[in-house]
């Protein structure tokens, strides 16, 4: 990893590709930084470990705070040793349990959150340190974890390149989210070929290879490597590992030390060793694709006619990885295997428990299976309650009833829901010291707080994550789901703080931008919802509620190009989308296609009859066309689904045009009854003309008068001249 002198600004991202024969335009930018990304150096986050040891300390010179406040928990993550020079991030219960009291892991969304953090504080740092613009390379994107892949997918994404320029070294297509990002921000251009470094002739070339962690492309050193005997190439491995070891760097024991141990002298004793300390680590991080990676490699140094604890450990893992990655139906052969192969009352406990969430949660929703999952709880929480070790016991008979009530949750049962979270709490307490199992009782608490919001107990679950916020105040999630307490309370204020704290807390998460988005709208701040909704889209580009509620803000602001910017993709994700299809009847009316859009709104009901949007707009362009009863019969089903005062006052616009004045007095009469005292003047007005019409001389007058009355002046009225040609004069209110 080498730094040059500095670049010239560049207008686009690079992926120098060895299947492009030909430079089109402009060659690509030399880069300042040349990153290696292979796993065997650092496991995740290899080039995310480099770069930050490039950019904070240059930060904390510059903005210790950007750093401290915003970015600390990802420095934490993935260059602990950094924290020296970076004041400590939020303390969690999480982060601060011991192995044995650990019983809430992250979800496998969390390393993808930590990459948007990196990419915002490389963005700060190219900013504040590089304003003449920075370039970045990145090669061995092929032999990087994922947390890498993800991280130069979002740079690719979100940096501006006059800012930060991306450019991909030799990147083979995937259809991952690099592989996407790489096809739609980057311009493709010839890779130069690869010219081997000139060695001295009496170079150790086998020891060049393993002093490059087994990540070096050189043919030469390869084949050295590969002629070495059995037994030096593994005494070599083992001096590697003991060399790397007393660097005492973290990250240097989730991949090139226990690479190189086991590929050692003893890689089934020193080897799975340091491959379990590495799962352990991992696994705790939340790195999950890199514990699959680990365990596999662990397990294959064992023997497994003979498994061993750690042996089941290993395959425990890898299940629980594949179940948090939403690979779940991968994870049944490993299940499968341990209860094949083994008798212990723990693997029997930990699997039925996997099989359970794998059923109620895991699997994609189609393949959900209640039956099945309270089947398998059921055997978790006999196995737990007779577990041999008594203190234990406690532990696990609360944690199954726990996960029992995830179940009855998804099953319905609400109140059966909510008995069992309190008995898992009763046991709790009579088991454990006030100071004991801190984490395992946050996270009780937090599930009684969930459930009791799904029962609409608001007060209760608020006063459950109150206490929780007490207990772990530095837990981000704990403030994004209050927040929806405080507001089904009414409580905006609140709501909008916690959405806040959220943000702070925790790596970056578009659902807090759309859930404030969505509440900022509902508050009448358009610009702030706007705001928001631009960052969850930077977050997730794919999230179509948020393209759904950013192209209505834009059509409401007559932004119709940003309109169908959005509509456009989020009909590409999903075809059958019932607001995004009446989104686009409405840009499609608002330009004036109406066929089209009527087309549209047919089609958002063909996808979901219970759209109110997709009936009253469609009832408009109907009746515009002169055809009244059509749009009668979209309103009426509109209503049926909402009794809305504007639906009415609309149905009874189409009423007067058929005629049926008496139904339209009647709706005229609940829309203003919906008002209370501050009527709408032309509901009055519209209700005047069905009482003239009936016959109701005294009640028009009245309902006209009031109009008038709504004025300043009479002649104000838009019906003015109507209601002059009716009486001479505008009549006075109460008049008869």
């Amino acid at each position: 990893m080498t730094a040059t002198p500095t670049a010239p600004l560049s207008t686009r991202h690079w992926w120098l590709d060895t299947t492009v024969k030909a430079m089109d335009g402009e060659p690509p930018p030399r880069a300042q930084l040349k990153v290696r990304c292979h796993r065997r150096l650092r496991g995740p986050f290899t080039a995310a470990h480099f770069l930050l040891h490039q950019a904070v300390p240059q930060l904390i010179d510059t903005d210790a705070e950007l750093v401290a406040s915003a970015r600390a928990l990802e420095v934490e993550s993935i260059a602990p040793e950094l924290m020296a020079i970076v004041p400590t991030p939020p303390q969690t219960l999480t982060n601060l349990a011991s192995a044995t009291e650990r019983t809430r892991f992250y979800p496998a969304t969390r390393a993808l959150r930590i990459a948007h953090g990196v990419a915002e504080l490389l963005m700060d740092w190219a900013r504040s340190a590089h304003p003449g613009g920075l370039t970045l390379a990145f090669r061995g994107l092929d032999d990087a974890d994922p947390t890498d892949r993800d991280l130069v997918a979002v740079l690719l994404r979100r940096c501006d390149p006059a800012v930060l320029t991306v450019v991909v070294d030799g990147a083979r297509a995937a259809s991952d989210l690099l592989g996407k990002a790489l096809y739609a921000h980057a311009h493709r251009a010839p890779r130069l070929p690869v010219v081997d470094a000139a060695l001295l002739p009496d170079t150790d070339l086998a020891q060049l290879y393993i002093d490059s962690d087994g990540t070096s492309e050189d043919p030469r050193l390869l084949r050295a490597y590969d002629a070495l005997t059995a037994g030096e190439r593994a005494r070599r491995h083992t001096a590697r590992a003991a060399l790397l070891a007393a660097r005492d760097e973290p990250t240097l024991r989730l991949a090139a030390i226990p690479y190189h141990l086991e590929h050692g002298t003893d890689p089934a004793g020193a080897g799975v060793a340091a491959i379990a300390e590495a799962v352990g680590t991992c696994f705790d991080k939340g790195f999950y694709e890199a514990v699959v990676d680990l365990a596999l490699r662990g397990r294959a140094l064992l023997d497994e006619a003979e498994p061993t604890r750690t042996y089941w450990n290993l395959t425990h893992k890898i299940g629980a990885c594949l179940c948090y990655l939403g690979r779940g139906h991968g994870a049944f052969p490993y299940l499968e295997e341990m209860r094949r192969g083994s008798a212990s009352p723990d693997v029997h406990m930990g699997t039925a428990y996997l099989m359970a969430m794998l059923y109620t949660r895991f699997l994609p929703k189609p393949d959900h299976d209640e039956d099945r999952a309270l089947a398998w709880v059921n055997t978790a929480i006999s196995i737990a309650d007779v577990h041999p070790d008594p203190h234990k016991r406690i532990l696990v008979r609360a944690f199954m009833r726990n996960a029992r009530a995830l179940v009855e949750l998804h099953r319905g049962d609400v109140d059966g829901s909510l008995a069992l979270v309190d008995e898992a709490m009763a046991i709790t307490d009579a088991g454990f010291g006030p100071h004991e199992q801190l984490l395992h009782r946050s996270v009780l608490l937090y599930n009684r707080a969930q459930v009791r919001g799904a029962r609409r107990d608001h007060t209760a679950s608020l006063a459950d994550y109150d206490e929780v916020i007490r207990r772990d105040p530095d837990y981000g999630d704990y403030y994004f789901e209050r927040a929806a307490q405080h507001r089904a309370l009414g409580d905006h204020r609140s709501a909008l703080a916690d959405y806040a704290a959220a943000i702070r807390l925790t790596p970056p998460f578009y659902e807090a931008h759309f859930n404030r988005a969505d509440l900022l709208r509902e508050l009448g701040d358009d610009a702030g919802a706007l705001r928001d909704l631009d960052l969850a889209l930077d977050l997730e580009p794919d999230h179509v509620d948020s393209l759904v509620h950013r192209s209505d803000l834009h059509l409401v602001r007559g932004n119709l190009d940003r309109a169908a910017a959005d509509i456009s993709h989020g009909l590409f994700l999903a075809p059958a989308n019932a607001q995004l299809l009446t989104a686009q009847g409405a840009l499609l009316s608002e330009i004036g296609d109406t066929e089209a859009a009527y087309d549209s709104y047919s089609a958002a009901l063909r996808a979901d009859a219970l759209c109110v949007a997709a009936w009253a707009n469609r009832a408009v362009l109907a009746f515009e066309a002169g055809r009244a009863d059509a749009a009668v019969k979209d309103l009426d089903s509109a209503l049926a689904l909402t009794d809305d005062t504007e639906l009415r006052a609309n149905r009874a616009v189409a009423l007067q045009a058929l005629g049926e004045h008496r139904r339209a007095v009647d709706d005229l009469d609940a829309a203003v009854a919906d008002t209370g005292g501050g009527a709408d003047p032309e509901l009055l007005y519209l209700r005047g003309v069905s009482r003239f019409a009936l016959d109701d001389e005294k009640g028009g007058r009245a309902d006209w008068s009031a109009h008038s009355a709504a004025y300043a002046t009479a002649d104000a009225s838009p019906h003015a001249e109507e209601i002059r040609a009716r009486f001479g004069a505008a009549p006075r209110e109460g008049a008869a």
